[in-house]
């Protein structure tokens, strides 16, 4: 079982895309794997037989073998047989009883018969409505999205519903549909329901349970003039070939990894007690699943070498595949400091939670007009509020104002972004 992510403890084998004892090549699909972020398919290293260990639908430890490839069939540890029932011990023929009572024997008691097949008003057993084939996680997002998976025309193996056509149906809008809930019986109490979490769910809500409460945070915000980054933002647009979708939150991604080549003491982690700085500048950008329910945060790793363009086209492919369940390795591992943007949806300001095992988080709210000081002049400016979630037992005040004032400094100076590492 591979590990995809930081975090990822265990995985699920959702479905075997080869059957087991089949011939596959390097590089052909083995199978879908669900992990606690997302799910993802996993490729043959090299040709060979593939002898499946473990059945799908089993959640197994990362590391832990789940098939092997070999050159020889039935190469794999053997499976266990399923043990069989205990057989029960003949039960005794009931003694006949003697049916004269001058013999000392009862009355004729009428012997037992077998229930009827049919119930006493004489209807028919009910017969099961019909399984609907579709994979574990598709049904989870019908479930989540409210799609009927009965209206559904599965594209998967012998008809199966998978993830993507409760994907489809979930976008056309017309399918989608609220999950039907009976109406609740009248209870003197409060109304209660009660709605188990997604895996996903439950290892956030762990994390940042166990971050808020074992890393001591603490806040730095400063407010950032980002008139001229909009302008440059525009004109790369207009003139330079791949820079079509370059967005904000590339510049800031650009600004924070070469203000932490000036402050690696943050590009850092506290480990057993002692500090862990990292080589690599690999940048998470957290962002929503395709679902809305959860957070993910896809890394583009070593950001400190690549210039605006590449970080911009790196981070669309890495949040698409991510989004679309089909991460490659090392896009959901290996962030050494993240970035959360709310300004899409008008928040002007906010504090993120650490993402463990790294430092900080940097969070930032919407580019909005406000009235501003320039040359001793009012004037109408774009304004941007951005917050440093920091560990204490990393990094300090002072060189966190100090790291934030760099950043501010490369956003309002954006040449500095633009020009190739």
């Amino acid at each position: 079982m591979p590990k995809l992510s930081d975090t990822m403890e265990e995985g699920t084998v959702l479905e075997w895309k080869k059957p087991d004892q089949s011939q596959v090549k390097k590089g052909d699909v083995l199978a879908e794997i669900e992990s606690d972020k997302a799910s993802f398919e996993i490729e043959a290293e090299a040709d060979g037989v593939l002898n499946i260990v473990v059945e799908k639908g089993k959640p197994v430890p990362v590391g832990e073998l789940i098939a092997t490839i070999g050159g020889e069939k039935a190469a794999a540890p053997k499976k266990e047989a399923p043990k069989e029932a205990p057989k029960e011990a003949p039960k005794e023929a009931p003694r006949e009883e003697p049916t004269n009572k001058a013999e000392g024997g009862r009355p004729d008691v009428p012997t037992p018969t077998e229930a009827p097949a049919e119930k006493h008003d004489g209807a028919k057993p009910s017969e099961p409505a019909p399984r609907i084939k579709a994979s574990p996680i598709a049904a989870r997002l019908a479930a989540e999205l409210g799609v009927d998976l009965r209206s559904l025309q599965g594209s998967g193996p012998e008809g199966r519903i998978v993830k993507e056509d409760v994907l489809a149906a979930a976008e056309k809008g017309g399918q989608a549909q609220a999950p039907r809930r009976e109406a609740p019986a009248q209870r003197t109490g409060p109304e209660v329901e009660i709605e188990e979490p997604t895996r996903m769910q439950a290892t956030i809500a762990r994390r940042m349970v166990a971050s808020k409460t074992q890393v001591p945070h603490f806040y730095i915000t400063v407010e950032a003039r980002v008139d001229e980054a909009m302008r440059m933002r525009q004109q790369l647009k207009e003139t330079v070939p791949g820079a079509e979708k370059v967005t904000l939150t590339d510049f800031l991604t650009r600004a924070v990894a070469i203000a932490l080549t000036r402050f690696p003491e943050l590009n850092a982690s506290w480990v057993d007690g002692h500090f862990e700085r990292k080589r690599s500048i690999n940048v998470g950008l957290a962002v929503a699943p395709a679902s809305g329910l959860g957070l993910m945060v896809p890394v583009v790793h070593d950001c400190d070498r690549k210039d605006l363009v590449q970080i911009s086209i790196e981070a669309r492919q890495v949040i698409e595949r991510a989004r679309s369940g089909k991460p490659a390795e090392g896009d959901l591992s290996g962030g050494t400091f993240s970035i959360s943007n709310l300004g899409m949806y008008g928040v002007d300001e906010f504090a993120a939670i650490i993402n463990q095992p790294e430092a900080a988080i940097l969070a930032v709210g919407a580019a909005k007009e406000a009235a501003v000081v320039d040359n001793g002049r009012v004037v109408v400016g774009r304004v941007m509020r951005m917050t440093l979630s920091v560990d204490h037992r990393v990094f300090y005040g002072a060189p966190a104002a100090q790291f934030m004032a760099e950043v501010r400094r490369l956003l309002e100076n954006p040449v500095a972004l633009v020009v190739p590492p």
